[in-house]
């Protein structure tokens, strides 16, 4: 049974010919296609297999960057899935209660300005790295945690990527805070009354990297992976 082609994306088609500074006229005669076909190809999108073909082959690209790629991840949202992720987290979060729990007070592992630095800083390195959408693609991606169902895709891998990053993100903030908290410590140190409050203020310097560990381990990691291609060898 022959294939059935899919449609161009003639955005693409025009984007990658001009990239290489061509013409139609150049694109036809690189292709061995006429100029009427490149037209149709670049107006319409429709075109047989082997028009696509002469056309990657002729801008040295693989047929499937000529295709049209949805921006965002193709997710099937299955109550019973999302409930699956949701119980999952629930999970997660509950062990992570229970650690609290047993190292003493709540109140010992509260930590606003530190926790709020740290979110400033990841958005902020994310910014700069991936511009306004990749920030904000991070921020609506978030809603991947209950999905379970995620088809692999160009959109998928690059928000995978952008996690990934706002974990070594997360990791350079909670170092920057430890530094700058343990410079302040010693600066005021012949302030303090007595060594618990030198512990004290020790133990909370750490609590920011423990917070970096439980975003970026128990979220960004486990989202990263979720949406990342992977293939069965």
């Amino acid at each position: 049974m022959q294939q059935r082609p899919t449609n161009l994306s003639p955005e693409r088609i025009k984007y990658l010919r001009h990239d290489n500074g061509w013409s139609q006229e150049l694109l036809a005669k690189a292709s061995g296609l006429s100029l009427r076909t490149i037209q149709r190809a670049e107006k319409e999108g429709n075109s047989s297999l082997e028009t696509q073909q002469a056309i990657a082959a002729a801008l040295n690209v693989k047929q499937e960057e000529l295709y049209a790629v949805s921006p965002t991840p193709n997710v099937n949202w299955k109550r019973t899935n999302m409930m699956q992720s949701f119980i999952a987290l629930l999970v997660v979060a509950g062990a992570i209660l229970m650690l609290f729990i047993l190292g003493g007070e709540l109140k010992n592992f509260s930590d606003f300005y530190g926790g709020l630095f740290l979110a400033l800083f990841m958005y902020a390195c994310t910014a700069v790295a991936f511009g306004p959408h990749g920030l904000m693609k991070s921020i609506r991606g978030l809603r991947y945690l209950f999905a379970s169902e995620i088809s692999p895709g160009p959109a998928s891998d690059y928000l995978s990527l952008i996690f990934k990053k706002q974990i070594t993100f997360l990791y350079g903030g909670a170092l920057i805070a430890l530094v700058t908290g343990s410079v302040a410590i010693h600066s005021h140190y012949d302030e303090m009354d007595n060594n618990t409050s030198l512990h004290t203020a020790y133990a909370v310097n750490l609590l920011v990297l423990l917070y970096g560990a439980i975003i970026a381990e128990a979220i960004l990691r486990p989202l990263a992976i979720k949406l990342e291609s992977r293939k069965l060898k």
